[in-house]
């Protein structure tokens, strides 16, 4: 059940996805267009997600497919995007950054135990 669930859940996502940036871009560029552009990420993260990848990876990966999804809308557009579309393409990199080095950061300050192997 857990394949269904899944095709379920990111055909949702990709749908809602595409109908939200629709509203908040320019009428130039449709809703279509933009489910084209959005299709190839939404099917890479539904892939990665039912293979059982690592959180914090398929975050990374996440993120990464979004940056270039915006890309890829910047440059299919007949029309420039307003600037705020790059504050939205480079924020989830920027957030996923963020938390994994505050994760690095806070594991650097935890005590270690003598005589114990450290894995890297």
């Amino acid at each position: 059940m857990k394949r269904f669930d899944a095709i379920v859940m990111f055909a949702s996502l990709w749908l809602l996805a595409s109908m939200a940036i629709d509203v908040l871009t320019p009428r130039e560029l449709t809703v279509y267009a933009i489910g084209a552009a959005l299709a190839p990420a939404t099917a890479i993260s539904a892939l990665l997600y039912w293979l059982g990848v690592p959180r914090i990876d398929f975050a990374v990966c996440f993120s990464a497919l979004w940056m270039v999804t915006g890309m890829v809308l910047e440059l299919i557009s007949p029309v420039p995007l307003s600037p705020s579309a790059i504050v939205v393409t480079l924020l989830p990199i920027l957030v996923v950054g963020t938390v994994i080095n505050f994760q690095r950061w806070r594991r650097s300050f935890a005590p270690t135990v003598r005589g114990a192997k450290q894995a890297n």
